[in-house]
């Protein structure tokens, strides 16, 4: 009847909650998302009435007990996708265009998604190298959107810890169904 015990789940084992999430997109509403780096997919908070926004990016991974655990997204990059004048602010202290649609994409020179370690400050060649994979990852996502069906350009963000390890305005994406 009730299970007590130690957890029998692990990180390698973790995956996306598809209650949760779509590797479809309609275009129309702003929301949070996943992008496995293992599997190479896309994974977006479906609508869930207008909150897919502010819904945690730990909650979209099954084996997440709460909205805050970090240690189950390790091999996911999230990202942050608003339509066209639904954001608002600065981030890191950096004006955006909110009137534009907006693909926020959190990279992490120090964390590698792919081998799922930290690298030290240190070795400056594996941190230039992670980062240029973690480029490449967002480019997956932004082709992603590139191929749904929007009808609008986007402006994609790689967002880092501080300002100066991001960066604002990286690519826009023009839609191909426009």
């Amino acid at each position: 009847m009730f299970a007590f015990g130690k957890r029998t789940g692990s990180v390698a084992e973790s995956r996306v909650n598809t209650r949760l999430c779509t590797d479809r997109f309609n275009g129309k509403y702003p929301h949070v998302g996943l992008y496995d780096c293992r599997e190479k997919k896309v994974w977006i908070a479906k609508a869930l009435s207008g909150q897919a926004i502010r819904t945690s990016h730990a909650r979209l991974i099954t084996g997440a007990d709460n909205a805050t655990s970090t240690v189950w997204k390790d091999r996911f990059m999230c990202f942050w996708f608003y339509t066209p004048r639904t954001g608002e602010g600065y981030i890191h202290g950096y004006p955006i265009d909110w009137e534009e649609a907006q693909l926020l994409i959190r990279i992490d020179m120090q964390w590698d998604y792919d081998r799922q370690r930290l690298i030290p400050p240190e070795l400056s060649d594996q941190l230039d190298e992670n980062l240029e994979r973690q480029i490449r990852h967002g480019e997956r996502i932004a082709d992603f959107f590139k191929q749904s069906p929007i009808n609008y350009p986007l402006n994609v963000h790689y967002v880092g810890q501080r300002a100066t390890d991001s960066q604002f305005y990286a690519r826009r994406v023009e839609p191909l169904n426009k």
